[in-house]
């Protein structure tokens, strides 16, 4: 993600969540879709809006580009 951050650190925010506090949002983690897995990636619009889902840890560097595309193009 380092990688990525510093790439597009300028345009989007990355925020991650560590596991102790994952823990404590179980009905955040719910509403994304994410139960069963418990975590994943949400790319929001800069109204806050989550415009991107994906679950568990099965994405790469190319999706998560991807992701941030779509919140580029969101601005």
């Amino acid at each position: 993600m380092g990688e990525l951050e510093t790439e597009y650190g300028d345009r989007v925010r990355f925020v991650i969540v560590e596991p102790e506090e994952t823990a404590q949002r179980a009905a955040e983690i719910q509403e994304f879709g994410f139960a069963e897995l418990r975590h994943g990636l949400v790319a929001f619009s800069p109204s806050g809006e989550p415009l991107v889902k994906m679950p568990g840890h099965q994405f790469g560097k190319a999706e998560i580009e991807d992701a941030i595309q779509v919140v580029l193009a969101a601005r």
